[in-house]
């Protein structure tokens, strides 16, 4: 499981460099993330897959962050709701994320179904946190979801990340709780996918 000393990746300046390290040391552990979240999903009653990023697409700049989405889909995750857990330099998220990818096509759809999770969002615990790009480390409060769904609605870029971060040096980094705080998280976003679907 994830240990503090796996952000150190973030350290290597190269594009091959980088990609070698989230390789070896965290694309197993989101392997392993996924063999304990794939049953939990799996209560929904779908299939799901999980997908490690790949960063295909890049050639000189090395990633900033990496991930394992998981989705209903096996051939992609962009165009649904879907969780994605990943890392940044500092800090390691879980979010329910409804990403850019899904507009045009399902703005009309899924605009209204974000807008009906309101009560539920604001019911969250306090450790939960918005963002508006998945792409970009910043971080919203709760208290700014009904904006962040209207924003999403109107701006093509917007994006709809609910979830968590846990920092680099948090206690629980290379103990047994990460793996129970990140299925908690899980279980308890997995109300809100549902009615998203």
């Amino acid at each position: 499981m994830f240990t503090d000393s796996d952000f150190k990746v973030f350290d290597a300046s190269t594009l091959n460099e980088r990609m070698e390290q989230i390789r070896t040391v965290l694309d197993p552990q989101f392997e392993e993330v996924a063999q304990a979240f794939l049953p939990i999903l799996a209560a929904t009653g779908e299939t799901w897959y999980a997908h490690v990023a790949k960063h295909r697409m890049r050639t000189t700049n090395p990633p900033d962050n990496t991930w394992v989405a998981f989705s209903t889909n096996p051939r992609g995750y962009k165009m649904l709701p879907h969780f994605e857990l990943g890392c940044w330099a500092d800090h390691l998220y879980l979010y329910l994320a409804v990403e850019s990818n899904m507009k045009p096509k399902h703005t009309s759809t899924i605009g209204p179904k974000l807008q009906d999770l309101a009560p539920l969002v604001a019911q969250l615990p306090s450790e939960f946190v918005l963002s508006a790009n998945h792409m970009v480390e910043q971080t919203l409060p709760i208290a700014d979801y009904e904006q962040l769904v209207e924003r999403f609605q109107h701006v093509k870029a917007a994006e709809v990340l609910i979830g968590i971060q846990i920092q680099r040096g948090d206690s629980r980094f290379g103990t047994p709780h990460l793996l129970a705080d990140l299925e908690q998280t899980l279980q308890t976003l997995l109300p809100l996918y549902q009615r998203l679907h």
